[in-house]
């Protein structure tokens, strides 16, 4: 179904069953943008700053909403039965983080999947905006007890900071004052882009790092049609070597069943096992960066456990969220690989600085990468 610019229809025209979850997939070529989805109330504005999902917040609290991204695209995975009744509306929203404009993207589109495959879209180009930095795309919203989408299609001076302000939200200062009463959101991201390319972050005044969140996202090959291709399926593993300050070293990950402990030494917790990469939440590791005094380093690390060890088909990226720093992202974007393990970023704790670095190397499995990172642990064969 083509959906026109200002049309407004209850989804149930696409979408027959609404109990069941289903995709939002957003694309813009010609132009670097990141993509949002905003959980507004009935005053339109945003619920609270965790129902604003995005590269730095992947997720809503309550599963309603989750992202993933690939090459130009971004990926909503939406389970309206989820979301709290306070929820009204939710906003699908593209902004650019830089000195293009909107009316320089070649080709866009909003289309509504169902299990991969297309049954509805709304297209849109460059021509029909001016020299907007982003876009309010479409609403979906509940009215007379149904959900209905409007084609908003609308563009919006300022970028995301601004859309985040227009929504009621609050913005982190890159360089604060004070301490800020409550959390306020960072829209800041800095990629690291070459092998041993590192960044450190400032340690807090007060307090510790709070929790720190690597995620892992990948997707599968797509078929001409939209569904996954079987034959080319990736079980892509996130994991983690720890040394902790007392000399204490080991590994997290699902093989094994080795998913460690948050409140507790090691303060490193695996949460989730995506087989797939359907689940467009990925995978996360969680670090109590409240006791990163008790570690040393961590090496951060994925391994396709099933499939053809193909990351340039895994399209991995991995992203490191620490509370009122810029988002960190890392790519696994190795031109060619046969190897099925791949160093991602190390971890440490730099005299108290959070220290992020990324590695980008590939190994044949875990014997090797502990060898070549001098971690000493001995390796036996395992499942899970």
């Amino acid at each position: 179904m083509e959906i026109l610019k200002g049309q407004r229809t209850p989804i149930t025209k696409f979408l027959p069953n609404t109990n069941q979850a289903f995709q939002i997939e957003l694309s813009i070529t010609g132009i670097p943008v990141d993509f949002s989805c905003f959980g507004l109330n009935a005053d339109g504005k945003l619920l609270r700053d965790e129902y604003m999902t995005f590269f730095n917040q992947p997720k809503m609290p309550c599963g309603g909403i989750s992202l993933s991204f690939a090459n130009n695209s971004a990926t909503f995975l939406c389970d309206l039965n989820k979301l709290p009744a306070a929820v009204e509306s939710l906003s699908f929203t593209a902004a650019i983080d830089g000195s293009q404009t909107m009316n320089q993207m070649q080709a866009g589109y909003l289309r509504f999947l169902s299990n991969s495959f297309e049954v509805a879209r709304f297209n849109f180009s460059g021509a029909d905006f001016n020299n907007e930095k982003a876009l309010m795309l479409g609403d979906i919203y509940r009215k007379n007890g149904e959900w209905r989408f409007n084609a908003f299609g609308q563009g919006f001076n300022g970028g995301l900071s601004a859309l985040l302000e227009h929504f009621g939200g609050e913005v982190l200062e890159e360089t604060p004052q004070t301490q800020p009463e409550k959390p306020k959101l960072s829209l800041s991201k800095i990629t690291l882009e070459k092998s041993g390319d590192k960044i450190s972050l400032e340690k807090p005044k007060q307090g510790g790092y709070g929790r720190i969140v690597c995620n892992l996202n990948w997707t599968n090959e797509k078929t001409k049609k939209g569904f996954f291709s079987k034959s080319c399926g990736i079980d892509l593993d996130l994991a983690c070597l720890y040394e902790l300050s007392d000399g204490t070293k080991l590994v997290v990950q699902a093989l094994g069943n080795q998913f460690g402990k948050y409140e507790t030494p090691p303060y490193i917790y695996l949460a989730g096992d995506d087989r797939t990469g359907a689940n467009t939440a990925g995978e996360f590791i969680y670090i109590n960066g409240d006791h990163l005094k008790e570690i040393k380093r961590i090496c951060v690390f994925a391994f396709i456990y099933e499939g053809s060890p193909n990351w340039q088909q895994a399209n991995a990226i991995v992203t490191v969220s620490v509370p009122n720093h810029p988002v960190i992202e890392v790519k696994l974007d190795a031109s060619s690989s046969n190897l099925r393990m791949g160093a991602i970023a190390m971890i440490e704790n730099d005299n108290g600085e959070l220290k992020v670095t990324k590695l980008n190397k590939y190994f044949q499995g875990h014997k090797e990468l502990d060898k070549h990172y001098r971690w000493g642990l001995s390796w036996t064969h395992g499942s899970k």
